[in-house]
């Protein structure tokens, strides 16, 4: 009968004590999702810039030169296309080029037929991501038509004009996502963090009446909570690396806007994110418990 209380309590100390390890298990789990979640919309972000700027890349015109350019004129305007800065790239296309290009190879039938070659050579070209603009597109093409070298220019505008509102919309929308989210998150990893040290609020309690400080009694709980963050931030991280990867190699394009230097950003930002979070939400958890009496305890 005399060993029977202190059996009854080391049972309770181990009941409360696998009961705790439960609660921060099931309470990493929570944020680690609400991370992953976070991640997968970053990841999505970056995804959509790759296409708009693959898209730019696209984006240029065509300078159709004059019939009677001598070789001359024609090097002096491929060195000026390899030294310009706002030229991704380009392709000198001689007359003939031009011709094949246009006929699928029937080019010498043509000739035949009308006795010379219709077609001029040009310059197609494809201007950098910074010059993918409209504006700048116009300017690039006014100053190309100045030129006396070239017959015309000609461009699609309108797709770099839609292109540009379209980021901007996808970028407004995105963002606005993106701020929902974290509040959500916020919400949810501070309800999760709260429920935690909710079911500790009589040993502040009793910390609070033997004479331990504010900063003695969040201590702990803050410590805890920024190591639930890093674990909580390196297991989305490391979750959203396996499905970039899995993506890398089941679906190749699309895995091809996944960079893994941009992807490497958003798994440090997960984990200084959810530190922050976590620790913000033990902050203001422990100090509501702090400023409250034995009998708000119960609310």
């Amino acid at each position: 009968m005399g060993t029977a209380r202190p059996f009854i309590i080391m049972k309770k100390n181990q009941h409360t004590r696998i009961s705790g390890i439960g609660d921060r298990v099931t309470s990493t789990i929570s944020v680690t999702l609400v991370l992953l979640i976070l991640g997968l919309v970053a990841a999505i972000n970056i995804t959509f810039e790759g296409v708009e700027r693959s898209v730019k890349e696209k984006i240029g015109f065509s300078a159709i030169l004059v019939d009677s350019l001598d070789t001359t004129a024609t090097q002096r305007l491929q060195k000026i296309c390899s030294t310009a800065p706002y030229i991704k790239e380009f392709e000198y296309m001689s007359a003939e080029d031009v011709l094949q290009d246009e006929t699928g190879g029937e080019g010498k039938e043509l000739v035949e037929q009308i006795g010379f070659n219709p077609y001029a050579p040009m310059i197609d070209i494809r201007v950098t991501e910074a010059n993918a603009h409209p504006d700048s597109l116009k300017r690039l093409m006014n100053m190309w038509q100045m030129m006396p070298e070239v017959s015309e220019v000609s461009g699609n505008t309108e797709m770099a004009e839609n292109l540009a509102e379209n980021a901007r919309s996808l970028n407004v929308v995105l963002l606005i996502i993106a701020g929902a989210l974290l509040l959500i998150s916020f919400v949810l990893i501070n309800n999760t963090v709260r429920l935690t040290i909710y079911s500790r609020r009589f040993l502040i309690h009793t910390m609070k009446l033997v004479g331990a400080t504010g900063s003695f009694i969040r201590r702990p709980f803050l410590g805890w909570n920024t190591v639930q963050g890093v674990i909580a931030g390196v297991l989305a991280g490391g979750m959203l690396c396996g499905l970039v990867g899995w993506t890398k190699e089941c679906f190749p394009p699309l895995g091809g806007l996944l960079p893994w230097p941009a992807v490497f950003v958003v798994f440090g930002c997960l984990v200084v994110l959810g530190v922050i979070i976590c620790v913000l939400a033990a902050l203001f958890a422990t100090n509501r418990y702090l400023r409250s009496d034995y009998d708000e305890m119960f609310d």
